[in-house]
Formats: C-alpha cells, structure tokens, sequence
C-alpha cells in the first residue's frame, strides 16, 4: 500500500463534533508530531473513533491525527496497529486540557473492502496507549 494522506473530517453540520483528526496510512507517527498526552478514553460508534485525551498547553492550537500502520495484521478477525501523534505547535502554558478527538475511520474500512473484497468486516483497532479494553471496529 503506498503511504499517503487519507482525510480530514469536516465538521460543517456536525453540531456536537468540534475537533475532527486527520487519518493518514504508512506513516509514523513522529512524522505528525511527538508532544506528549494521555488517552483516557477510546470509544467506536458506527464510523468514528472518538478519543479523550489531556494534555498540557491552552496557548496554541493542538492537532491530532491517527496514524495506521501500513498493512493489516492476519488474524481473525484482522488488526490494524493505531496511534496518535499530537502536535502542541510549540505551546508552552501549562494548563490541563482534556478535549475529545474524532476520526472517521471510513478511509479504514474501505482499505480493508479493496483488500480483502468483502463489503463486510471486523478490524480490531490496536490503539497504543489506550486504556484496556477491546476497540472492535464493526461495518
């Protein structure tokens, strides 16, 4: 698969969706930046992974973006390593921040539909540093 760039939500009409990542393939994730935070929460409903994340900062504008490994892992059913980078554009306050992040993951879903030419499948999202539990992406 060639490394590249898959989308940006939009976030016109989405009333309760403020802060939509970016999600790119092949990538690494210090390409998209290095600064640190926590995930305290990682939830899926129908398309989106929705993220709850802290961090230090409240100067600049933040950005996240999940960053997916190149290739599918072979197992049943498939995963597919995740995570994010965060890039706090050289914000130096030090206040708390906690915000949720949404990324559409149909960019996922259809990569997963060309290769393995089915219209239905489970990817089981491998999000490093996410609290325990299953992310089990269903379409």
């Amino acid at each position: 698969m060639e490394t590249q760039v898959i989308g940006k939500g939009d976030a016109a009409g989405a009333d309760d969706v403020r802060n939509i990542g970016t999600v790119v393939f092949g990538f690494t994730a210090t390409e998209w930046g290095t600064d640190a935070y926590t995930i305290n929460a990682a939830t899926l409903q129908d398309d989106t992974l929705r993220v709850n994340v802290s961090y230090s900062g409240g100067c600049e504008t933040h950005a996240f973006t999940l960053v997916a490994e190149e290739r599918f892992l072979e197992s049943l059913p498939v995963q597919l390593r995740v995570s994010l980078a965060h890039n706090a554009n050289s914000d130096t306050c030090e206040a708390l921040i906690t915000e949720d992040y949404h990324f559409d993951l149909t960019p996922l879903k259809e990569a997963y539909q060309i290769g393995y030419r089915k219209d239905t499948g489970t990817i089981i999202l491998r999000l490093k540093g996410a609290p325990p539990g299953e992310l089990a992406y269903e379409f």
